[in-house]
């Protein structure tokens, strides 16, 4: 199940049926359009946001995980866990166009539409790989702590934060050098991370504590640890004041205000919830920001 949530009014607006075990998460940006990774299945999924259906589901790899959307919602770009790879996929008919190989079990990744980047976690290579997207190559690989997961990058793209699961730290990766430049802890196994509008606050769901942890981007201190759940994971900034995360074990949806580190509501949502996005406001009458969750 994928679910719209009104996240200004903290209700479910729709639920939207899907093949089992969804994971990943992408929008086009306009909004019109939804990716869906099913490891399990070795499928992708494509829903259309204005008629809440599923269009489509193709095959992609063997396990795809992490996805992103580019060149205007043309293309994607998954992360394949079994296969050590990182696949480019026409969006429009599902076709693989390129691939390139990198770390073992690729994880989350995000992508640099202007540097025409893609930074993947290699979780059991502890590393970040970092791909040339117009030559579908391997350009660098940094270093991290353990069992890197989750990617977020600054506003600025000029820092890529990286939650460590096993290690328990975030890693900063300065993406003009294309190294780490910073290590710090952040609480027990981070399984999200997500950096505010403004760039000021890093938000970092830890799973095993059941808190987040909102952190200075400037001084890396630790601001606040608010609960947010039993073993949360995605995490989302919906405006530099608040961000949301998924309580895997509670089935719901959390949306806390950072500045404050409080929480403003708990959403229920189906079973499992993993991951999130953020859609543009105009999806739904206007009233606060519109946010897809699983």
């Amino acid at each position: 199940m994928v679910t719209l949530i009104d996240v200004g009014k903290a209700i479910v607006v729709a639920e939207i049926s899907v093949p089992r075990v969804p994971a990943g998460l992408a929008a086009a940006p306009d909004g019109r359009t939804l990716y869906v990774t099913h490891p399990d299945l070795g499928l992708i999924s494509r829903i259309d946001i204005g008629t809440r259906r599923l269009e489509t589901s193709f095959r992609v790899g063997r396990e795809p995980f992490g996805i992103a959307v580019t060149e205007a919602g043309r293309t994607l770009i998954v992360s394949d866990w079994s296969s050590d790879a990182v696949i480019r996929v026409d969006a429009a008919s599902g076709h693989e166009t390129g691939r390139i190989a990198v770390g073992k079990a690729p994880a989350g990744l995000v992508v640099d539409a202007v540097g025409r980047r893609a930074y993947v976690a290699d979780r059991e290579s502890n590393q970040v790989s970092v791909v040339d997207l117009a030559t579908m190559t391997r350009a660098a690989t940094v270093p991290t702590g353990r069992a890197p997961f989750a990617l977020a990058l600054s506003p600025d793209r000029g820092q890529l934060y990286v939650a460590n699961v096993q290690s328990g730290d975030l890693s900063m990766i300065d993406t003009a050098r294309l190294e780490e430049t910073a290590r710090f802890k952040v609480g027990l196994m981070p399984y999200g991370v997500a950096v505010t509008p403004d760039g000021a606050r890093v938000a970092v769901a830890n799973q095993q504590s059941g808190t987040m942890a909102v952190i200075d981007a400037t001084t890396h201190a630790i601001l606040a640890r608010p609960k947010i759940g039993s073993y949360p994971e995605g995490i989302v900034a919906l405006s530099s004041q608040r961000a949301a995360a998924v309580a895997w074990a509670d089935d719901e949806v959390t949306i806390v205000d950072v500045s404050r580190a409080h929480v403003v509501a708990h959403v229920p949502v189906g079973a499992g919830p993993r991951n999130l996005v953020v859609l543009p406001e105009h999806w739904e009458t206007g009233a606060g920001e519109d946010m897809l969750e699983r």
